[in-house]
């Protein structure tokens, strides 16, 4: 691979691609479930476009604060690598919160504050909680608020979106816990305290299995007690669970295996609990 394809590749690397992806993705689910069906085109390349913004500007400030510990334990990481420079990854998060704002404020300036709001969220993880005990917070601030700002945006304001917060507390810490689980031995090096550096590999991934369980079992049965349409939710919870025995077998027949497969197994499986809640809510 050539130099200049190295670049390329860095700078689309840059923001987290597979969280980018994931977050996406639900997005488009929700639009989806929002206008009960396909919304407008127009629509959908709003809320993807002004969602992308925000997840760079997000990753890019991410690697921007973490560029002086990846260059001891991370060295291939593009900043460290010298594939993307301090000031590309600060044009770019400046050029993507441009096209956020932008884009959102097509949707409503009830859609801009909440994108906005969201996107501060995330800046403020990498900036002041990554290193701390309470780094899950900004997840349980930011993820449900996936749904209600694209409610917001496509078909307006669902208060009973905000059940989300506290029937999915647990899956949400779990994602940000299996999203630093495969850094533990870097964030040691580093002198990161979080709970993963913490708790160490084993008793995090066992942390993150039992807490996507029990979220599986507390959204499984309010969504009996509330909801007209609780299949949603146990479908989604089967799926859930099955990926998480999944991913367990993994762990215990190669460690790290496990652990990397864990992020992708708990993101999708908290998308897929988040719309499963979300339609059982709204049919």
């Amino acid at each position: 691979m050539n130099r200049r394809r190295q670049v390329v590749r860095a700078y689309l690397l840059l923001p987290h691609a597979v969280p980018v992806m994931a977050v996406m993705a639900t997005t488009a689910a929700f639009a989806a479930i929002a206008s009960d069906g396909l919304p407008r085109w127009r629509t959908l390349a709003e809320l993807l476009l002004a969602m992308l913004g925000a997840q760079v500007v997000i990753g890019a400030v991410n690697e921007l604060v973490d560029a002086e510990t990846d260059a001891r334990v991370k060295p291939s990481k593009p900043i460290p690598a010298g594939l993307v420079t301090r000031r590309g990854a600060r044009v770019l998060a400046l050029v993507a919160f441009a096209g956020m704002v932008w884009f959102a404020a097509l949707l409503g300036w009830r859609s801009l504050a909440l994108c906005v709001g969201g996107t501060a969220v995330g800046v403020a993880y990498s900036l002041w909680f990554k290193r701390t005990l309470l780094a899950w917070l900004p997840y349980l601030v930011a993820l449900p608020l996936i749904p209600i700002w694209v409610f917001v945006a496509v078909a307006g304001f669902d208060a009973r979106l905000l059940v989300l917060y506290p029937l999915g507390a647990l899956a949400v810490v779990s994602v940000h816990l299996s999203q630093s689980l495969p850094d533990v031995a870097a964030d040691r090096a580093s002198g990161v305290r979080n709970v993963t550096s913490t708790l160490g590999e084993s008793a995090s991934f066992a942390l993150v299995v039992c807490a996507m369980a029990a979220s599986v079992v507390v959204a499984a049965v309010a969504a009996a007690l509330w909801t007209d349409a609780p299949r949603w939710v146990f479908a989604a919870g089967v799926f859930v669970l099955a990926l998480q025995a999944i991913n367990l077998g993994v762990f215990l027949h190669r460690t790290r295996s496990g652990v990397m497969a864990c992020f992708p197994c708990v993101a999708a499986g908290t998308g897929i609990l988040g719309i499963g809640w979300v339609l059982a809510v709204t049919r």
